[in-house]
């Protein structure tokens, strides 16, 4: 089997024309094609980028009431320890 890797432009829609390659009328070949990000994507991705900084910039991440100390968070009062 040979395996040839080719990059290439779709010139028009749904059509993908591969000339010049190792192959022969009547060859079977299989043939993977990835689409990659169409470069219009550049511009949606920056301005949702923007919009997620904004969205960050405007929001509270952090509590308006004072944090409790250790003391309050460990609070042992009122708990009864078993001795073994």
């Amino acid at each position: 089997m040979n395996t040839v890797k080719v990059d290439a432009v779709v010139e028009t829609d749904g059509e993908l024309h591969l000339t010049d390659r190792p192959c022969r009328k009547g060859d079977h070949v299989n043939a993977i094609v990835q689409i990659h990000e169409a470069r219009g994507d550049d511009a949606r991705r920056a301005a949702a980028l923007e919009r997620f900084i904004q969205l960050a910039k405007n929001s509270r991440f952090c509590s308006t009431a004072p944090h409790p100390s250790r003391d309050e968070l460990h609070d042992r009062n009122g708990y009864e320890y078993l001795d073994l």
